[in-house]
């Protein structure tokens, strides 16, 4: 459990703003220390301790339920965990167009979030309707809207995609439908290179403080999703799932609804800055020159910068698929239209999807690195543990917050307590996918 740190608070931000999700950050004095407490205010949910006893093909439909934006990330985990647990070999097809899924949900969340919630801000502002280019709201809608059409077409629709279930998918999917979003991603290009734009021009505040970095690597590619992808850390040192899985401890801490969650007992910072630093040669070429432009730094407030590269990356990605995937259709078979289980979709032998086995899956969703594991027990789920890149952030946000008040406390505690929202926002937390931990 961790201890409380009594003492006196010098910034509190009360009720973080414009973030997905409640949360508190306070610092303060303790013991001659400068703490600070990422708080989440969430109310607990339960969702991986319902999963505990029932069917495997429930597990992508209950976990899509953590969030109301990353759902897709979880689906795709989900099935990816139960399919490892049970030696379900899915094809290419399967892959390429869970690919596509993944991309435009992480598009769909960077823009949603540089948008709405972190461009007002470090402008200034409290509405992006208030800022000075009007342009700037119109580029991000038509993102926003092509990016869910996405989403409903191969998820089957806007929230909670039914089409996404262990073994491949439980529609019909027809490459066909995705040359014709392709088309019109074409003609929005001018609208990401916009947002990138804007964003590596802005002025941000230097908060530098070395960290543990950890990104998934995909050789030859710059990593999202991928059928095997070990942790690169910025020591060098490459992990397999499981490895990173069995590095991850659980912590509870008293103030907060959420258990952070601890690399090795210590701190590792994912997401968008951490991908962007460790892999950015292998961005696609529009990326890679916005990214060029940059001085990447450990500094908490370029992940803003980083989701906008990536914005411009993951549209390049997408209207690379469609061009290449356009005669790719996979069909879902009895099994899989009546109880989710799509075995029809698997390459060589059909496995016993009433078997045992144990199963884990990392991709890089919006805010960094997504860990599912799963035991199954004769087609039911035995345990199932979510790791969330929230949960594994926030030590380095309450570490990102301690520095910066100690480094800039002359600032007075007005002009800190706007610095550190945006901080943490810069961040990007979603506190609904972090209380989803198991948590009793």
């Amino acid at each position: 459990m961790g201890g409380s740190s009594k003492g006196d608070v010098i910034v509190d931000t009360n009720e973080l703003r414009f973030i997905e999700g409640h949360a508190r950050l306070q610092v303060r004095m303790a013991g001659g220390d400068t703490v600070a407490e990422f708080q989440n205010l969430e109310g607990p949910r339960f969702l991986t301790k319902y999963l505990v006893g029932k069917p495997i093909e429930m597990a992508p439909m209950v976990a899509s339920r953590i969030c109301g934006l990353c759902y897709t990330a979880h689906s795709i985990n989900a099935a990816e965990a139960i399919e490892r647990a049970l030696g379900i070999k899915v094809s290419k097809e399967v892959r390429e167009l869970r690919n596509v899924l993944y991309l435009a949900n992480n598009l769909r969340s960077h823009v949603m979030h540089l948008l709405y919630l972190t461009l007002p801000s470090i402008k200034g502002v409290i509405s992006v309707l208030r800022l000075r280019d009007k342009d700037l709201y119109e580029a991000g809608t038509r993102l926003l809207t092509k990016s869910t059409e996405l989403i409903e077409v191969w998820g089957g629709r806007s929230v909670h995609v039914p089409n996404v279930v262990v073994g491949g998918f439980g529609a019909v999917m027809n490459g066909r439908q995705l040359v014709s979003s392709v088309h019109e991603l074409e003609g929005l290009m001018n609208d990401a290179r916009k947002f990138a734009d804007y964003a590596i021009e802005l002025d941000l505040p230097e908060l530098e403080r070395y960290r543990p970095l950890g990104s998934l690597r995909n050789p030859g590619h710059y990593p999202t999703y991928a059928e095997d992808a070990s942790m690169v850390l910025n020591d060098g040192s490459l992990l397999t799932s499981d490895e990173y899985y069995d590095s991850i401890t659980e912590v509870t801490k008293y103030y907060s609804t959420s258990k952070h969650a601890y690399f090795r007992n210590s701190e590792l910072t994912v997401g968008a800055l951490s991908r962007v630093i460790l892999n950015r040669r292998h961005l696609k070429p529009e990326a890679k020159a916005f990214a060029e432009r940059v001085e990447w730094r450990m500094n908490p407030f370029l992940i803003i910068k980083a989701q906008a590269v990536e914005v411009v990356h993951y549209m390049e990605e997408l209207i690379a698929a469609g061009q290449r995937l356009g005669d790719i259709m996979v069909e879902p078979s009895k099994e899989g239209a009546a109880s989710g289980v799509n075995c029809s979709a698997t390459q060589g032998e059909i496995p016993d999807c009433q078997g045992t086995g144990r199963g884990f899956f990392v991709a890089e969703a919006p805010r960094g690195a997504l860990c599912h594991a799963c035991e199954v027990e004769n087609g039911k789920i035995k345990s199932y543990k979510v790791y969330t890149p929230t949960a594994v952030n926030s030590k380095s946000i309450e570490l990102d917050a301690a520095e910066f008040v100690k480094k800039f406390r002359p600032l007075g505690v007005e002009k800190m307590r706007y610095i550190l929202e945006d901080m943490t926002r810069a961040y990007d937390p979603c506190l609904s996918c972090a209380v989803s931990l198991d948590i009793y």
